[in-house]
């Protein structure tokens, strides 16, 4: 059995997969943000200010949620596309 890390006496419990990912993505953002702020002299114009990184991730965030939302939209208008054509079909058949 392997070593346990998770110390029930001081009242820690185990997270969740949810909250291990949320975990995992804050420390990522985190250790991100440190390299941006700890720079490699020399290399100063390749690094964002804090502002030009918020937008990045601003940006970055709106890109995902309109590539889900068209995604949603393409599967409605194939959906309503299959609709159309089954009443199409449905008419020819009725006359």
């Amino acid at each position: 059995m392997a070593a346990d890390t998770i110390d029930y006496t001081k009242g820690e419990t185990p997270m969740t997969d949810k909250q291990f990912l949320a975990y995992v993505e804050l420390r990522d953002k985190y250790e991100a943000l440190l390299q941006l702020r700890v720079a490699p002299p020399g290399k100063t114009d390749d690094v964002l200010s804090d502002y030009q990184f918020k937008r990045y991730e601003q940006i970055r965030d709106k890109c995902e949620k309109l590539g889900n939302e068209l995604i949603l939209l393409r599967k409605e208008n194939a959906s309503l596309k299959m609709q159309v054509d089954m009443l199409k079909s449905g008419a020819r058949r009725s006359k």
